[in-house]
């Protein structure tokens, strides 16, 4: 007799599992909304692009770095429209908001502009 036959569970593929516990956990819907990250340039344009960079998800939270505290004022009063742009884009869950903050150092954010114009 197996483990799996004494326990009465039954053994599953891992792809199965795996997708049971990121169901549960609410992981699977975070990790699809990380195409946000991928989605920004686009959805923003290449202007807001360059002094912009999407840094992470977290839950339903999109964050990014911005260069300036001016250009994070404008942002914010514009986040409802960029808001929506995000999600149109997207294929996965729905990003509920977007949280602005200053870049740590300007070279990270230039460099992944660079990036995103296909310069680097």
């Amino acid at each position: 007799m197996t483990g799996a036959e004494r326990g009465g569970a039954r053994m599953v593929p891992l792809a199965e599992a795996l997708e049971g516990y990121l169901g549960k956990t609410g992981l699977g819907d975070s990790l699809a909304r990380l195409g946000a990250m991928e989605e920004w340039s686009g959805a923003v344009g290449p202007r807001v692009s360059e002094v912009t960079r999407p840094v992470e998800v977290r839950g339903r939270t999109l964050v990014v770095e911005v260069l300036s505290s001016a250009w994070i004022t404008e942002l914010t009063m514009m986040s409802g429209l960029i808001l929506e742009r995000v999600n149109a884009r997207g294929t996965g869950p729905p990003i509920g908001r977007i949280r602005f903050r200053l870049a740590e150092t300007t070279e990270n954010l230039t460099r992944a502009a660079g990036r995103s114009h296909g310069d680097g």
